[in-house]
């Protein structure tokens, strides 16, 4: 199955709604422990990108072009989720 136009606002929003719960998780560790926060924070965000791409590998079907605009699409989103959550909540550390 190949992507269409209709895809891309759905994975901006899709990873922006993770952007906001790895900023929230990565917050609530560091709430704890700094050191985990940020340890925490990086095995989750690597462990959400190897399962988008092994997904979207397994799933579809796309082009060289198709597979940049996917990416663009999903890391505008995550960036967008993370830049909204940080101006909105301070972490108390």
């Amino acid at each position: 199955m190949t992507p269409s136009v209709l895809w891309y606002p759905g994975i901006v929003v899709a990873n922006a709604v993770l952007g906001v719960l790895l900023v929230v998780g990565v917050f609530h560790l560091m709430e704890r422990q700094v050191g985990l926060g940020a340890v925490g924070g990086t095995i989750i965000g690597a462990g959400v990108i190897y399962v988008e791409a092994t997904l979207g590998e397994q799933l579809l079907t796309v082009s060289v072009g198709e597979m940049k605009m996917l990416v663009l699409a999903a890391s505008f989103g995550a960036v967008l989720g993370v830049i909204v959550t940080v101006l909105t909540i301070e972490p108390e550390l």
